[in-house]
């Protein structure tokens, strides 16, 4: 049976699913809630601009809604091959500090409780934050409470 198809062997059918919903405008977000689509920026390959082909990267590019430029998006190679490697060194600096969270926190349990706690501290601090502006004791519930506990 052929990789990636499912049903008979001989059958002679591909009963891969397909992709149903989402969203068919570029740099919108689908049904699903899924990542979005990234889009061309708007000066690329536009021969009405003079901006074309780029002198380095544009100021109003972002990474997260255009999709990556190539080496034709730019009139020298060396513009080129510096927008990749300052985007190559960003990825090596990402996936280190992921590397180093990982050692610090072990199996994929601990890390699990570990998220867990961050989160449950950042919304102790938002309500801590919340009860203080209404003018309540935090500090003196939580002392009333730490007396209670001890004896």
């Amino acid at each position: 049976m052929a990789k990636g198809r499912k049903g008979r062997k001989g059958s002679g059918t591909d009963t891969t699913p397909t992709r149903v919903g989402g969203s068919a405008t570029p740099g919108t977000e689908d049904d699903a809630g899924k990542k979005k689509k990234r889009i061309p920026h708007p000066l690329v390959d536009n021969a009405d601009e003079k901006k074309y082909p780029f002198d380095g990267v544009p100021d109003d590019f972002d990474a997260s809604k255009h999709s990556s430029l190539k080496k034709k998006d730019f009139k020298l190679d060396h513009m080129y091959f510096t927008y990749r490697a300052d985007h190559l060194e960003a990825t090596v600096k990402d996936m280190r500090s992921k590397a180093e969270l990982a050692k610090k926190l072990g199996s994929s349990k601990d890390r699990a409780k570990a998220k867990r706690l961050v989160k449950m501290q950042s919304k102790m601090k938002e309500l801590r934050e919340q009860l203080v502006a209404q003018g309540v004791d935090v500090d003196g519930i939580l002392a009333a409470q730490d007396a209670d506990e001890k004896e």
